[in-house]
């Protein structure tokens, strides 16, 4: 085993362990040595690897927020058409936030303060920018084979991702009130077919479409 594999599997030990102490006492309430002892190495170790608590839990953060964005792609790319591919990356998020609730929280009330002034507020940037990339050629290739109406596929994205975003961050914060009770297939329904009512046929149409079912 090399000394960069070595480093390596240090690294994510520590990361491990971060989650785990964030998750369990908030990021107010955590600190670098409670972090070290939960890796088992010393408190010089951990700030070999990160410069601050801030940056160790970000760092936390940015390989999670990876983690999902790689499953997502991998679920999107599993189905064929558009709808299908929303409803995966929603789903996809949904089940994360779920099952990371602990730690998603702490980045839903850190992240005003924390992420403008990060030193990985560029990894951040750039894992969002990727995400948006991918759901922007799924949209624009979904328009090309006329599965979606000849639309500006970047607002489309910001729209998804904001839904996104939103219903994850409605789930953290326990406001039931505003959940659905299938979320991921709320929300594709939402952006499918709109909140308005189907526009009722005009007099000449109405009596054209009666003609044809005598």
């Amino acid at each position: 085993m090399t000394d960069q594999s070595v480093s390596e599997r240090k690294r994510h030990g520590i990361l491990d362990a971060a989650r785990t102490v964030f998750s369990r006492q908030g990021y107010a309430g955590a600190s670098v040595e409670d972090v070290a002892d939960q890796a088992g190495v010393a408190k010089g170790t951990v700030y070999l690897y990160f410069k601050s608590k801030e940056e160790l839990y970000l760092a936390a953060l940015v390989r999670d927020l990876e983690n999902l964005a790689n499953k997502a792609r991998s679920e999107m790319d599993r189905v064929a058409s558009l709808r299908e591919k929303i409803l995966a990356f929603l789903r996809v998020r949904l089940e994360y936030s779920r099952a990371n609730e602990d730690f998603l929280r702490i980045y839903l009330a850190e992240y005003g303060s924390m992420f403008v002034k990060s030193s990985l507020h560029g990894e951040l940037c750039r894992l969002a920018r990727e995400n948006m990339r991918h759901v922007k050629h799924e949209v624009e290739q979904a328009a090309l084979r006329r599965e979606i109406r000849p639309i500006d596929a970047g607002p489309v994205t910001a729209a998804i991702t904001s839904l996104a975003r939103g219903m994850l961050e409605t789930r953290l914060l326990g406001w039931k009130e505003f959940q659905a009770p299938q979320e991921a297939e709320f929300g594709v329904d939402l952006l499918w077919r709109g909140i308005g009512r189907p526009a009722k046929p005009s007099a000449p149409q109405s009596r054209r479409r009666e003609a044809l079912k005598k």
